[in-house]
């Protein structure tokens, strides 16, 4: 099954930090565990259906009695129509950037590292001002298409949740934020890790400072840059030397400049390689 781009998939070259329209499946079979990666936060007012989302620790489920936040990243979505095959919801997408311009222009405090146990999709009952904002909402539809539209009544759908519910709004916006950034970690490391890039030059790539960088990447790997740098190029040497690679021949796939550069790291690897694998090196089946 392919993964879905949402809501690049339905917004194209239109695409904005703030987008919002109702989307309706007038009939047909509920959709099952549909593999969707949100390039945006959510909010989320189900109006006809319930709507399931799995993440990589919980499952939630949201209904026309809740709305529901969620964070960027890859979910698994599923859409179950009511007895009448309908499924309608009211979709509000918005960017990091926004959150973070939003946060400053209203003075907002919170402290995303002191939040703890806030999950990345969060359901709120609907109450009167929320039913009244659904159906505002409706009535705007066809003003969507002008940025102050969206912006404003973003804004005030978000203020109205920070007023009443600030620790799981302040908790939402830190977790957003974070797993972004934990992100742009994961994605930089795995592009760079057989480049012998230093750890300062890793931390430049995704615009953080050292002391950041590394405190995020002990989140992600559970373990220091340059111990898991070293685990890697072990990883990917004992590989090539099990496919009869000379080892004159690795310091270059393993990223080093020079074979004197290499020695070192290459003379640890054959260690670690004695140490861990008990039997000769047979090619990998």
């Amino acid at each position: 099954m392919n993964i879905l781009p949402i809501p690049d998939l339905m917004l194209g070259d239109h695409l904005d930090q703030i987008n919002i329209f109702f989307y309706i499946r007038e009939r047909g079979p509920d959709q099952i565990n549909l593999k969707l990666n949100y390039t945006q936060n959510m909010l989320c007012f189900m109006i006809h259906g319930v709507k399931e989302i799995i993440d990589e620790t919980r499952h939630y489920r949201m209904d026309n009695e809740q709305i529901g936040l969620v964070t960027s990243g890859n979910m698994l979505m599923t859409e179950r129509v009511t007895l009448r095959q309908e499924f309608e919801s009211l979709l509000i997408f918005f960017s990091n950037d926004f959150l973070s311009d939003f946060t400053l222009k209203h003075e907002l405090n919170f402290q995303p590292l002191e939040v703890d146990a806030i999950p990345p999709v969060i359901n709120f009952p609907k109450d009167d001002y929320l039913l009244n904002f659904q159906k505002s909402m409706k009535m705007l539809e066809n003003n969507f298409h002008k940025k102050n539209f969206r912006l404003t009544k973003l804004e005030e759908i978000l203020l109205y949740l920070y007023d009443k519910y600030p620790v799981q709004i302040s908790g939402f916006i830190g977790t957003a934020i974070t797993k972004t950034q934990n992100n742009a970690i994961t994605d930089v490391v795995q592009n760079h890790k057989f480049g012998n890039l230093k750890t300062e030059e890793l931390a430049f790539l995704c615009n953080m400072s050292l002391s950041t960088f590394k405190r995020k990447f002990f989140e992600v790997y559970q373990t220091s840059p340059k111990k898991y740098m070293i685990s890697e190029k072990m990883k990917k040497a004992r590989l090539l030397l099990l496919h009869k690679k000379r080892p004159s021949d690795i310091y270059y796939e393993l990223g080093y400049e020079t074979f004197h550069h290499s020695v070192w790291s290459l003379k640890n690897i054959l260690v670690f390689l004695l140490l861990f694998t008990p039997h000769r090196l047979d090619p990998i089946a």
